[in-house]
C-alpha cells in the first residue's frame, strides 16, 4: 500500500470492519452491526421494575437496558408497557467478570454527518463544540428557517461551514429515515431492533484528521451504500478500490496483527521501555516503566504514543497514568503537546491535570465498546465462525457444513445474527449446522467442518 492515509473496509457476515491507516499504522477501528445494540440503535422494548433509581427495560435477544430516573418522571409507562428507546451506552462487560446493562434514553434522535434530528426538547440548538461567535448565529439562523413546527434539530460539530443546501439535503434524509423508523416501531412487537445503529464514520474521520487518500474494500455488493456513506463525510470522497485478493483484507494489509497487538496490555517504547494498559472496574490504569532505557526517553515517548493507544483501544472514562517519577512529571511543552494530542481525537478528550500523588488524569468520552469488548465474547466467536464459513465455503465446493461455537455464541446465530445466517447460506447455497458446546470456551477459536 502506497496511500499515506488509507481506509481499509472488509464486510464480513453480521459485521463491517473499517479501519484507518496512517502512514501504514493502525490509528482506529469501527466495527458495524446492524443487528447489535450498540450506540444510536433504535429498540422497542418493554418496561421493567425500578431500581436505582431509574428502571430495567426487557429488551429480549438483546438483554436488559437501564433508564435512569429523570427518563422515568411523570408519564413514565407502567411495567410491561412497550417503549421505544435509543441505546447511550452498550452493554458494559467487566474486567473481572459480570456486565452493567445497556443505559437507554426515551429522547430518540437520527443523526448525520452535520445534524441531528429528534431528542429532548422541540427548538434548535449548535453543538458547544463550534466556538465561533459568528457561526453559531449563521446556523441557528439556517436551522429556525429549516425546522418544522415540534423539531427538535442540532447543528453537530461538522455542520461549520456547510452551506444551506447541504443542511437541508441532511435534513431531507433525516427526515425520510425518522418516518421509515416510526414505520417500523408501529408495525413491531416489543421486544424488537426497530432502527440499526449508525456506522461510526466520526471516530474514523475526525475534523484534525487528514483526508484518506483511498478506500480499499473487499465486497463489491457494499460499494454503492459505501459510496453514499463516504459522500455524506468527505467532499469530495477518496477512490474506492476493490481487492481482488482471495486472501483476508485485514491480514493481507495488516490490520489483523495490529488488532492482536493491541489487545496485549504492554505497548513496547523505543528505548527499551513500555506503557502498560490495564482497564479496570472504576479506571483504566496506565503505568510507564523504563525497563532497560531511562526515564528521561521513556516519559515524553510513553506521552507521545498514549493518545494513539487511547483512541485504538477505545479506552474510556477515567484514565490514570503513572509517569516515571524523574524531574517534572509534565513540563509545560510536554503539557502542551499532550493535550494538541487529545484534542485531536474525535472522542472528547480532555487532560484534566496532575493528581497531588503526580497521577496524570485524563478523561476521554465513551463512543463504543472497547476494543478489547468488540474482540472477544460470544459475539465475536460467532462471527469469526461465519467468516470461517464463508472462508470454506469459497475455498472449496460444498453444500453443507458445521459450526460448533459455546452455547452463549450459538444463541446470538439463533437470534439476533439469524438474519446474517440466513443470507451467508443463501449467498453460497449452504446448509449450515449450528452446533453449540459446553466445554468450548468463549474465547476459544470456532470449529468448522462438514456435516
Amino acid at each position: 500500500m502506497t496511500a499515506t492515509t488509507a481506509l481499509v473496509v472488509s464486510v464480513g457476515p453480521g459485521e463491517t470492519r473499517a479501519a484507518r491507516l496512517d502512514h501504514g499504522r493502525l490509528t482506529a477501528i469501527t466495527h458495524h452491526r446492524v443487528w447489535a445494540a450498540d450506540p444510536g440503535a433504535v429498540l422497542l422494548g418493554r418496561m421493567g421494575p425500578r431500581a436505582g433509581g431509574g428502571a430495567m427495560v426487557d429488551l429480549g435477544l438483546w438483554g436488559e437496558g437501564f433508564l435512569d430516573g429523570r427518563e422515568v418522571k411523570g408519564d413514565a409507562p407502567t411495567e410491561g408497557a412497550p417503549l421505544l428507546l435509543q441505546v447511550r451506552q452498550t452493554t458494559r462487560t467487566e474486567p473481572h467478570g459480570g456486565a452493567k446493562a445497556a443505559r437507554l434514553t426515551r429522547a430518540v434522535a437520527l443523526t448525520s454527518p452535520r445534524l441531528a434530528l429528534g431528542g429532548r426538547r422541540p427548538g434548535v440548538a449548535v453543538s458547544s463544540r463550534i466556538t465561533d461567535a459568528a457561526e453559531r448565529s449563521r446556523l441557528l439562523g439556517l436551522l429556525k428557517s429549516m425546522a418544522a413546527k415540534g423539531d427538535s434539530l442540532v447543528a453537530r460539530t461538522a455542520a461549520a461551514g456547510a452551506t444551506a443546501d447541504v443542511l437541508a439535503a441532511d435534513l431531507e434524509r433525516l427526515r425520510t429515515h425518522w418516518t421509515e423508523m416510526t414505520a417500523r416501531a408501529d408495525a413491531a412487537t416489543a421486544p424488537a431492533l426497530v432502527w440499526p445503529a449508525p456506522v461510526d464514520w466520526g471516530g474514523l474521520l475526525g475534523p484534525a484528521d487528514p483526508v484518506p487518500e483511498t478506500v480499499i474494500l473487499d465486497d463489491a455488493v457494499a460499494r454503492p451504500a459505501l459510496d453514499r456513506d463516504l459522500a455524506q463525510w468527505l467532499d469530495p470522497p477518496p477512490p474506492v478500490r476493490m481487492h481482488p485478493d482471495p486472501d483476508d483484507l485485514f491480514e493481507a494489509t495488516g490490520v489483523a496483527d495490529a488488532l492482536d497487538a493491541a489487545l496485549s496490555p504492554v505497548v513496547p517504547l523505543p528505548s527499551g521501555g513500555r506503557l502498560v494498559i490495564e482497564p479496570t472496574a472504576a479506571l483504566i490504569a496506565v503505568d510507564v516503566d523504563a525497563g532497560s532505557g531511562s526515564a528521561r526517553a521513556a516519559n515524553p515517548e510513553a506521552l507521545a504514543a498514549l493518545p494513539r493507544e487511547l483512541r485504538l483501544r477505545g479506552l474510556s472514562g477515567s484514565i490514570l497514568v503513572d509517569l516515571i517519577p524523574d524531574g517534572p512529571r509534565l513540563p509545560g511543552p510536554a503539557r502542551r503537546a499532550l493535550e494538541d494530542a487529545l484534542a485531536a481525537d474525535p472522542a472528547s478528550t480532555r487532560l484534566a491535570g496532575v493528581s497531588r500523588l503526580g497521577l496524570l488524569e485524563i478523561t476521554r468520552e465513551r463512543r463504543a465498546p472497547a476494543l478489547a469488548e468488540r474482540l472477544t465474547g460470544p459475539a465475536a466467536q460467532a462471527l469469526a465462525a461465519l467468516r470461517m464459513v464463508r472462508r470454506e465455503a469459497r475455498a472449496a465446493p460444498t453444500n453443507a457444513l458445521a459450526v460448533t461455537v459455546a452455547p452463549s455464541a450459538a444463541a446470538l446465530m439463533r437470534g439476533p445474527l439469524a438474519e446474517s445466517v440466513a443470507t451467508l447460506t443463501h449467498r453460497h447455497g449452504l446448509c449450515l449446522t449450528v452446533r453449540d458446546d459446553v466445554t468450548l470456551a468463549v474465547d476459544a477459536p470456532p470449529r468448522v467442518a462438514p456435516p
